[in-house]
């Protein structure tokens, strides 16, 4: 017997919790009303010695947490993994789970050592395999393994900023069956994101507000338009202590995929065809850095030699002009009409 949910395209894969979610999610407007308001701030967080990471963040408290056991269309249950072990085997529970049309995601072991999230959709009973989706070489995507690879680490405690702490347990999640039915009324009215919430985020972003901004700050978090001049300069700090160790790929693969939904969003409100040629510009330019990186990586694997180091510090600066020059000129642009008045 085979089973397999529904998966779609995820729009960001860059960390598997939010591809995880996304895959589940369909988008209609009520799903992108959802990840408009969740998703188009971008938040640094950072240790004493340099280390730091970046993330996606919403306009609303608690605004920088996980976000799949909120989600309205979703309904989450955790389960311990104690108390199902010693009722199920591990492999007969989590096919019960698909069996229900509910998707799992938990931490497993992976052979050979160390753990990681999987998200899994589906299952083949004849072969004892498990339709998982996890990163493969470097890219998010699904591949078939054999239930014995499939594993639940102990539950545990963790401490880092970006940890995996939220997910304990095994969790499975399923639509809502409101979520169902595409004339649903309360989603259409409670989730409708408007032109001025799309406004208002963009303020947060540039610093015009500072509600979200300030209170992030206490926990030394940079938010929106900051986040390039502290990148900038923690990498600084990087450049002497860095031994032939690659750079995190991680905070530029996100910044190329929040500039993807961000001018998605925009264009939503803005079908402006010059603001469409220079969305599609900040987009490319934050692909170009993130494939720089990756070049950069792959230099310092090779020949252990840290090339164009000025370059990447400069091209961040220039991304942070470019989205800057859009989101304040468009700002301008909607408030003219009541200076006018």
């Amino acid at each position: 017997m085979i089973k397999t949910l529904q998966i779609n395209e995820p729009l960001i894969t860059t960390y598997p919790h939010h591809a995880s979610l996304f895959s589940m999610l369909d988008m209609d407007n009520r799903s992108r009303s959802w990840i408009y308001h969740n998703y188009l701030l971008v938040i640094l967080h950072h240790n004493d010695e340099g280390g730091y990471g970046l993330d996606v963040c919403s306009q609303y408290y608690p605004w920088h947490k996980f976000k799949m056991s909120t989600c309205p269309m979703l309904i989450t249950r955790v389960y311990e993994r104690e108390i199902i072990l010693n009722k199920w085997s591990l492999q007969d529970f989590l096919v019960e789970l698909i069996q229900k049309d509910q998707y799992i995601y938990f931490l497993r072991n992976i052979p050979g050592g160390g753990k990681h999230e999987v998200f899994i959709s589906g299952f083949n009973s004849d072969k004892k395999e498990f339709l998982c989706h996890d990163f493969w070489d470097g890219f998010y995507g699904e591949k078939w393994l054999p239930y014995d690879e499939i594993t639940v680490i102990e539950d545990s405690n963790f401490h880092a900023e970006w940890s995996t702490d939220y997910l304990n347990g095994i969790w499975a999640i399923e639509k809502t069956d409101e979520y169902k039915e595409p004339s649903e009324y309360y989603y259409e009215t409670v989730l409708q994101f408007s032109k001025e919430n799309l406004l208002d985020i963009l303020k947060e972003y540039t610093g015009y507000h500072n509600q979200v901004r300030s209170t992030l700050r206490k926990d030394h978090r940079y938010l929106g338009s900051e986040i390039y001049d502290k990148m900038t300069e923690l990498l600084d700090m990087q450049r002497e202590g860095m031994k032939n160790e690659p750079f995190a790929l991680h905070p530029f693969h996100l910044l190329y995929e929040h500039k993807q939904l961000l001018a998605q969003a925009i264009l939503e409100f803005f079908p402006d065809l010059s603001l469409e040629v220079q969305l599609e510009e900040l987009v490319s330019e934050a692909l170009k850095l993130r494939n720089l990186v990756m070049y950069m990586n792959n230099f310092i694997m090779e020949q252990g030699v840290y090339k164009k180091y000025d370059t990447m510090l400069e091209k961040i600066r220039e991304l942070k002009k470019m989205e800057m020059d859009i989101m304040e000129t468009l700002l301008e642009t909607e408030s003219q009409p009541l200076v006018n008045k």
